[in-house]
């Protein structure tokens, strides 16, 4: 992300002339840092928010260093997620990141692209092996394809200025890694400070960094994300006592995953509960404004 392109590099990419790409620099419509010498240079990360934000296609993604799509990968809407499922199975990792990232820049949201192909994606290789050995090593590896390709989705869409502060992770006992970041993705998309502190985290480790702080230091936002949860009864006790926790000291609680609808929680003000990502991505756009 940090890699630094030419203009004249940038330009072929996207089929635009050097020239106009400059002049967009100076207006300050991309960000562009100078050398030793004094010439233009851009990160791969500014360009691609440059890109995203400009709704424009890359041409020749090879021009700037992106993985080309290989022949006869590319789909169209009826076939993308099929598509991009047997990518996932085959470890095709330039195809798959040409795959999402193309959907990202193109203006899809994270919350879209995790409710939709990443989610169907890997619950269709998840339903479809048996779990032996071979099986259990598709399943992770397409798993981390995705957690890397949205870590980099993360990063191109971070803003410069935190409308908030927000804090999660997944339910204690829960060992599901990518739920819990694509929402923590989702927050910062939608103009959050995220910290996500991942699977496996007990009730007690989230109020660490949320009503035990200082009044000035806590998060607007805690969100727990279960995808697993063992102890359904106990669980809704245990959020429940925290959500008045919360709500006693003006902190929303939001709750979602794949087991939400296991829990029988109380109607209590501040808690919310969404059973996907949008959910999500609207309360935090609700705290931007």
């Amino acid at each position: 992300m940090n890699r630094l392109v030419s203009p004249r590099d940038l330009a072929e990419a996207i089929g635009m002339s050097e020239s106009s790409l400059k002049r967009w620099a100076d207006r300050g419509l991309l960000t562009v840092t100078r050398t030793a010498g004094g010439h233009r240079r851009i990160s791969i990360r500014d360009a691609l928010s440059f890109i995203r934000n400009k709704r424009l296609n890359i041409i020749t993604p090879a021009a700037i260093g992106l993985p080309v799509l290989d022949a006869g990968v590319d789909a169209d809407e009826d076939t993308f997620e099929e598509i991009l499922q047997e990518q996932l199975i085959s470890g095709n990792k330039s195809a798959v990141w040409r795959m999402l990232i193309g959907r990202f820049l193109e203006g899809a949201t994270i919350a879209e692209l995790g409710d939709g192909p990443i989610r169907n994606a890997l619950r269709e290789i998840g339903a479809k092996w048996n779990h032996d050995a071979d099986a259990i090593f598709i399943e992770h590896r397409a798993t981390d394809l995705c957690i890397q390709i949205v870590q980099q989705m993360r990063l191109l869409a971070m803003r410069e200025h935190k409308s908030f502060r927000a804090t999660g992770g997944a339910i204690d006992k829960d060992p599901y890694l990518l739920p819990s970041m694509l929402v923590a993705s989702v927050i910062v998309e939608n103009g959050g400070d995220a910290t996500n502190l991942g699977p496996n985290t007990p009730i007690e480790v989230l109020k660490i960094d949320s009503i035990h702080r200082p009044v000035d230091e806590r998060p607007e936002l805690v969100w727990i994300s279960t995808s697993t949860i063992e102890d359904p009864e106990t669980t809704a006790q245990e959020i429940t006592t925290f959500a008045k926790e919360c709500h006693e000291v003006d902190i929303q609680l939001a709750v979602g995953g794949r087991d939400v609808g296991h829990l029988s929680l109380e109607n209590i003000p501040g808690l919310s509960v969404h059973v996907s990502l949008s959910g999500f991505a609207d309360q935090a756009a609700g705290l931007s404004t």
